[in-house]
Formats: structure tokens, C-alpha cells, sequence
């Protein structure tokens, strides 16, 4: 195939893609249909699936660009080098804030499914390792102190417990907790997990 096709062809799937993130950043990603995309960018509906065999694919790329951004958010986050838990609120509301400006764009990120193996997958996963590379470098230092002690599994329990009350707080599933009340839960379950590890010490 020609270069100029190629190039051609690889502007239009960045296009769609783009038309997806705005979709469902205005209007959810409920919104986000073959035909809807299509009619936004004035193509044949059939075009979108030489592109994306399932809107799902289209979905996930979406969400590995939301992903990204997330983590290029908590990553900018400047480390004080000091006391742990202050480093772990500071990333606490880095997330909070990301998930408060575009709750819309976060929910899509549990919609659709991957092949496990697919590229895709892959590129999601490797986003979400970003994440928790930030927070084992902030329990690197206790590693050094208590033995055994496994930088890995605190960091994604912690993200775990975090991302457990963003889910239900986002999605009105706790009564008394919403997006603007998740920050004293959140500060509450990083304190309790940083006094765990103290008393190791």
C-alpha cells in the first residue's frame, strides 16, 4: 500500500479515536456507538469496523490514553523524599482530582473486555504499572527497615482500597460517601495502613 494511504489511513484512526474521547467525555461512553461515531466524523458506519472489530477495542483506546494521563498526573506529583503518608495523600488527591475532572472518561475505564494477551491489554496494563511504580518508590525506603517486608503487594493494596472507595463514591454507591466526601475515607485508610507499617518498625 502506497505511504500516502498509509498515512491517510493512520490520520483517520487517530481521528476516530479522538471523536471516541470526546463522545464520551461529553456524554458518557453509553453514547459511544458505531453509527454515532460515524455520523460525528461523516463516515460510512461499515468504516469504523475496518478500523475497530468490536467497539470495545475502540473503548480500550480510549481508556489507555485515560490511563496515561492518570498516571502522568500522579507521576508529576513532587515527591517531598519525607514522611510516607503525606507522600501517599499527595498522590491520593492527584486521583481524586483526576477522577472529579473527568468522571465520565474514569468510568469508561470498566467498560468492555479485552483478549488477556492482546496489545492492547498490554499497553493498558503497562499504564497501570506506571501507578504503582510511583507508589512502591514511596515505600522503597521501609523495605530497607522491616524484613521481608514486599514494596509490590502494600503498593497495590493500598491502590486497591483507594480505587475501591473512588469506584463506589463515583458511582453513588455509598450513601454517605460521594466524590466530595472520599477524601477524609481515603486519608483515613492511608493513615490506618501507614500506622500498620510503623509499628513493624
Amino acid at each position: 500500500m502506497p505511504k500516502k494511504i498509509m498515512q491517510n489511513r493512520d490520520e483517520l484512526r487517530i481521528a476516530m479515536i479522538d471523536t471516541a474521547e470526546r463522545i464520551i467525555e461529553q456524554e458518557g461512553v453509553r453514547a459511544l456507538t458505531a453509527r454515532k461515531l460515524a455520523n460525528e466524523m461523516g463516515i460510512a458506519v461499515g468504516t469504523t469496523y475496518n478500523f475497530f472489530k468490536h467497539m470495545d477495542d475502540l473503548i480500550s483506546e480510549v481508556s489507555t490514553r485515560t490511563l496515561a494521563a492518570l498516571a502522568a498526573d500522579i507521576e508529576a506529583v513532587e515527591s517531598s523524599g519525607g514522611d510516607i503518608e503525606a507522600q501517599l495523600m499527595a498522590f491520593a488527591d492527584a486521583y481524586i482530582t483526576f477522577v472529579t475532572n473527568n468522571p465520565k472518561r474514569w468510568a469508561a475505564l470498566f467498560v468492555g473486555s479485552l483478549d488477556a494477551d492482546s496489545e492492547l491489554q498490554n499497553r493498558n496494563a503497562e499504564q497501570v504499572r506506571r501507578l504503582f511504580n510511583a507508589l512502591e518508590r514511596v515505600f522503597a525506603p521501609v523495605a530497607n527497615q522491616i524484613p521481608d517486608f514486599d514494596t509490590a503487594r502494600h503498593a497495590r493494596s493500598l491502590w486497591a482500597a483507594v480505587h475501591g472507595v473512588l469506584t463506589l463514591a463515583a458511582g453513588g454507591r455509598i450513601e454517605s460517601i460521594g466524590l466530595g466526601d472520599a477524601r477524609e475515607t481515603v486519608r483515613l485508610l492511608i493513615h490506618f495502613h501507614v500506622a500498620g507499617i510503623k509499628a513493624q518498625l
